[in-house]
């Protein structure tokens, strides 16, 4: 085994640690919950793009060929375009990667994927709940450590 995989596996002893050692482990915490905080907050813009994906499918089935519509290129650049075939879309694989498919296949494509974000979001959301109690943990013993050095 390497030396880093050791490391990980070592389990930290708070009451052991200095006041110092506990700050900068507190410090780590809070920056680690921090982070979690933004990916969860980005898991759920992806969530959210996806269902908005999934209504605009719904009404794109419903328009007849040669509609008028206009095309967001990004946030605040559309282009006008025409519906050749309201039954044929091209998705995002990811990293680039488009395919044409059919409405209902990717209505399911975006399914899967909307599973696959909250099954991320579970895992974030609940290893950010265990860095939040041993954040808590952390405190109270420097609390008490603190306590313990003004007798």
């Amino acid at each position: 085994m390497s030396a880093m995989s050791v490391s990980n596996e070592r389990e930290i002893q708070p009451m052991q640690l200095s006041l110092e050692q506990l700050s900068g482990l507190k410090t780590q915490h809070e920056n680690e919950i921090q982070e979690l905080q933004r990916q969860t907050d980005s898991l759920y813009g992806a969530k959210g793009r996806f269902s908005n994906a999934k209504s605009v499918l719904g009404d794109i089935n419903t328009c007849a060929e040669g509609n008028s519509l206009m095309i967001p290129l990004n946030s605040s650049l559309y282009v006008p375009g025409k519906i050749v075939n309201p039954n044929k879309v091209v998705v995002e694989l990811g990293t680039g990667y488009f395919c044409e498919k059919d409405v209902p296949g990717a209505i399911d494509l975006i399914e899967r994927k909307t599973q696959l974000i909250d099954s991320s979001i579970e895992t974030v959301e609940s290893t950010s709940v265990n860095k939040k109690k041993n954040l808590e943990q952390i405190g109270q013993i420097m609390q008490y450590k603190m306590s313990q050095l003004e007798k």
